[in-house]
């Protein structure tokens, strides 16, 4: 009855797929409408399915009937302040999703009435999140999906700008779970210049009626209006509003300088970002962690931006190289051959090299010339410093190993041969099928090398490692399981 239904209509009927007890959309049609009726309100005394349906009745028949029954259904979640129990988290999210998603169905022919329960549902994040052990799961991931979804319907309900940002000075000032940022990027559009210009000044009387607290102490809230404000700053493109949010200490770092250089650079203000990054410029004192090389690279990235803005090229050029020799950065080998005169880059290129094959740290090295690339190079740097392979590094040691096994085999066994050795000596049972793997590629491999040099052969290395780690029978069964033995 439904094939032929869809054919009258000049619809195609569904794809079928599989047999006719697979569960399909097209198989259920053939159920026809009374049968899958009697078994859906049969199913119906399950809650959420219950609800699916009246929802679905009330979208096809009546918009203000289903954003009313929306309505009532957030309204009950509001009111409750039990705690909810992780084996209710998934219906919880599910329900909760539901309600979503009929929200944005009913966007299509009520955007006001879609935006206002939209509004509702984020308003209600924080309460609820409140009622969990922890924010992220599924029940979280339902408002940030609410959030990245509002700025559409929004569009379309063309709100008052006014009314708007008071619901969204709201909702930041309860964002105790940080959620709420992106919000502000989706809804300047619907805000327009006015409701914008109310939002900000909305966002600095909060600020500024908050108690001053200790330099010591942060503040969640006030650093969620702050955020607030950059992102209103940056819709307008008023650099100077954007700075104006960071204390002066702040602006004296190099990840903020940065920052709002970046943004004077593009509001053509190139001496402005070249002051303000040298008043933000990293300490020497800041170390090697990790968190101060990313500050520094990230800060570096504006300055050489600025320094070419603003005619110093000379300079931009001793900072990239210079950055090239301390991290062989090849991004900054690029950007530094890029500003040379021509033919003079050949000769840059064969310095960088050079650079590359005495740097003291080896995968840096061994990366460097696999991902530039030259490979006989890297193969050279194999052979000539084997001992200093570093076998935890299985990406690294995996993609070299790849590039050079075809014109480069003996180097590529080596390589091969220190990540399993270091995975059989420190006994890393989770890489011990990636060994047996790499065992068997550097047989594949012997028949390639005319002669090993001072290395062992293939069967002298496998003899050694059965001597060694041959009660490992993690690894010994992974290598069975490859048909080899061991």
């Amino acid at each position: 009855m439904a094939r032929k239904a869809a054919a009258t209509t000049g619809e195609k009927p569904k794809a079928r797929k599989g047999s006719k007890t697979t569960l399909s959309e097209a198989n259920l049609a053939d159920l026809g409408p009374e049968r899958l009726a009697a078994i859906l309100l049969d199913l119906s005394s399950d809650s959420h399915v219950k609800r699916v349906l009246r929802l679905e009745l009330f979208a096809e028949s009546s918009a203000e009937g289903l954003a009313l029954e929306i309505s009532k259904r957030l309204a009950t979640i509001g009111k409750s302040s039990s705690r909810i129990h992780w084996r209710k988290r998934a219906a919880f999210a599910k329900d909760l999703d539901l309600h979503r998603r009929m929200i944005e169905r009913l966007a299509a022919d009520e955007p006001t009435a879609a935006l206002d329960l939209m509004l509702d549902l984020l308003d209600l994040a924080t309460p609820t999140l409140d009622r969990l052990s922890q924010a992220e799961g599924p029940i979280g991931d339902v408002f940030l999906a609410a959030r990245d979804s509002v700025g559409a319907i929004a569009a379309k309900a063309m709100p008052d700008p006014i009314a708007l940002a008071d619901r969204t000075a709201r909702l930041l000032r309860r964002d105790d779970y940080a959620q709420f940022g992106p919000l502000v990027n989706a809804l300047t559009p619907a805000l327009g210049a006015r409701g914008q210009a109310y939002l900000r000044e909305t966002l600095e009387k909060l600020l500024a009626a908050r108690s001053p607290r200790s330099t010591h102490l942060f503040d969640a809230q006030g650093a969620i209006f702050k955020d607030a404000l950059r992102r209103l700053a940056d819709a307008s493109g008023d650099v100077d509003a954007f700075e104006a949010t960071f204390s002066p200490e702040l602006r004296r770092t190099p990840l903020v300088s940065a920052e709002i250089a970046r943004r004077l650079l593009a509001a053509g203000r190139a001496e402005d970002a070249l002051a303000t990054l040298q008043a933000g410029a990293p300490s020497a004192q800041r170390g090697r962690h990790q968190s101060a090389v990313e500050e520094r690279a990230a800060w570096e990235d504006v300055m050489l931006e600025a320094l070419d803005a603003t005619g110093h090229h000379d300079e931009a050029q001793k900072r990239r190289w210079a950055d090239f020799e301390a991290t062989l950065s090849i991004a900054r080998l690029r950007a530094y051959l890029k500003g040379l005169p021509d033919f003079d880059d050949v000769e840059a290129e064969d310095q960088a090299k050079a650079v590359a094959k005495r740097f003291p740290r080896f995968d840096a090295a061994l990366a460097f010339l696999v991902s530039w690339p030259d490979l006989p190079a890297a193969a050279r740097l194999v052979l000539s410093r084997s001992g200093e392979i570093n076998g935890s590094d299985d990406t690294l040691i995996a993609e070299a190993a790849r590039r050079l096994e075809g014109g480069h085999p003996l180097a590529a066994t080596l390589l091969l041969r220190a990540s399993i050795q270091y995975v059989l000596t420190y006994g890393v049972a989770t890489r011990y099928a990636e060994a047996a793997r790499q065992l068997l590629e550097a047989e594949s491999l012997a028949a390639m090398i005319g002669d090993h040099g001072e290395y062992p052969d293939h069967a002298a290395f496998v003899a050694d490692l059965r001597a060694l780690h041959g009660r490992k029978r993690g690894f010994v069964a992974e290598l069975e399981a490859l048909g080899a033995t061991f």
